[in-house]
């Protein structure tokens, strides 16, 4: 027997399988669908779970970003502005009002089970290999055959993916290893984040903030989650590269990143434009602040 929250952080297939026979796919598309992910189809199939449906890079950082931000999904915006060479402003663009679309504490609850993906699961580079001691949620992914490696990353702040993969779908990334979201999507995020950290676009001391009626417990261990990376500090980055079991494939893979706000309406750190359907489970967040709203990221992985 495991519990959900360990399968999630290990990502064992076995018990995300065993969710979608008990619910079923259709209710796992209308969730897919209220949390961000509106454009590409998802089919009504027991594999949807694995990952067997294509996904764009900018609805999975959409649907995370729901999460995020409490349950309110945000349509992310590309162009906030636009202004002249003596930066007189031409035209503004005000973003779409939130849509709630989840209850708080459900997407709470699922923010603090996607915290044991970092803390001591397949994402835990994050914080043994960057340093990253901020509260922070994620999930990694990887498709059937190795074909694609997924990784997205939730802050109070900020919320970032990243996918790698090729256009054509019959080129792999060869091993189980590089196929693997942890080795291949990971890094991207990992980096991007540790220098938005660094350059204090976003806080380092923000907090996902339990539903006020979650009661006592819940705050005290969001309190005692605070406390833990000040306790127990991250690893130092290994010295040594460990050693690969195949070589990455002789094509160049196509990369994206993409990264959306998920600040309260109160906040205003900067968005960059430069994932899952991650194999392991369907998405279990991308609100936009008023002075910079969500900025929507290319593509369409395979």
């Amino acid at each position: 027997m495991m519990s959900l929250a360990d399968g999630l952080a290990y990502s064992k297939n076995t018990l995300t399988a065993q969710v979608m026979q008990r619910v079923g796919p259709d209710k796992v598309i209308r969730l897919a669908q209220a949390l961000g992910v509106r454009q590409s189809k998802l089919e009504a199939v027991p594999a949807l779970a694995l990952g067997t449906s294509p996904v764009s890079l900018k609805e999975m950082v959409s649907a995370y970003a729901t999460l995020a931000d409490a349950g309110r999904f945000r349509e992310p915006q590309l162009i906030t502005r636009i202004e002249d060479r003596q930066g007189k402003r031409i035209a503004e663009f005000s973003a779409v009002p939130p849509e709630t679309t989840l209850p708080a504490d459900t997407a709470y609850t699922l923010i603090d089970t996607l915290r044991g993906v970092i803390d001591r699961g397949t994402g835990r580079a994050i914080r043994s290999r960057y340093g990253i001691r901020a509260d922070v949620a994620g999930k990694t992914g990887t498709t059937q055959d190795n074909t694609d490696g997924w990784f997205i990353l939730a802050h109070p702040q900020l919320v970032a993916g990243a996918w790698v993969g090729f256009n054509d779908g019959r080129i792999t990334l060869r091993s189980d290893y590089w196929g693997q979201g942890a080795h291949s999507a990971l890094p991207i995020v990992g980096e991007f984040l540790q220098q938005a950290l660094r350059e204090r676009l976003i806080d380092a001391k923000a907090r996902f903030t339990p539903p006020q009626n979650a009661g006592m417990l819940s705050s005290l261990l969001q309190r005692i989650h605070g406390w833990l990376p000040e306790i127990f500090p991250a690893e130092s980055a290994p010295q040594a590269t460990p050693r690969r079991p195949d070589p990455m494939p002789e094509a160049s893979p196509a990369i994206e990143d993409f990264t959306a706000q998920s600040a309260p309406e109160s906040a205003s750190a900067p968005l960059s434009a430069d994932p899952p359907t991650p194999a392991e489970s369907m998405p279990a967040p991308a609100p936009a602040a008023t002075s910079a709203p969500a900025a929507a990221g290319q593509s369409t992985p395979p």
